[in-house]
């Protein structure tokens, strides 16, 4: 294949990819500029491995993988980060000049407000899920776990954010669960 061509195919794949990896990394993040940059990181490795990637199974798999994985490190930064200004105390919080950087999911949209108290591993798999409109079976193969243990995610995952909604605290009860429509 030439480079031509090897740009040809990365430009339709780009074109298809990105709008669904922007969507996936705002729902992720929270944020829309987060997730717009998400998804040029993932893309550009993808360009930079694009002879190795065109001939993958499932390329845009491999590439929300990346997108994931930017995602997590971006969450450990800003964890690290958020515990540094703890340390430092409140006037180091007022020198960087905001307060909880990690916490301003609550402030950016509808769905960082759903997802935002999940389990990282609740959060990935109902954005995988209700985003990016992944069946169980591909939500599993994607992430290399079961089935069940996906099923089990997405009910702790919409169990949470039912009770965030509701605004309660204690487990729900089967009985709880058959009498709500």
């Amino acid at each position: 294949m030439t480079r031509g061509q090897d740009d040809e195919g990365f430009d339709a794949f780009f074109r298809g990819s990105y709008p669904r990896l922007v969507a996936f990394g705002t729902a992720m993040s929270g944020s829309p500029a987060i997730g717009q940059d998400v998804a040029q990181d993932a893309l550009l490795r993808a360009h930079r491995n694009w002879s190795e990637v065109r001939h993958l199974d499932h390329p845009y798999g491999w590439v929300r993988r990346v997108a994931g994985n930017l995602l997590i490190d971006l969450h450990r930064h800003r964890g690290s980060e958020r515990r540094a200004v703890e340390r430092l105390g409140g006037r180091a919080r007022a020198e960087v000049g905001h307060d909880d950087p990690a916490g301003r999911v609550a402030e950016i949209g509808r769905w960082g407000d759903l997802v935002g108290d999940l389990t990282p591993r609740q959060r990935l798999v109902a954005t995988l899920r209700y985003v990016d409109d992944l069946s169980v079976a591909e939500l599993a193969d994607a992430l290399g776990v079961s089935a069940g243990t996906v099923k089990s995610s997405l009910s702790k995952a919409r169990r949470n954010v039912r009770r965030s909604i509701s605004g309660t605290t204690a487990d729900t009860t089967a009985e709880d669960e058959e009498a709500r429509p």
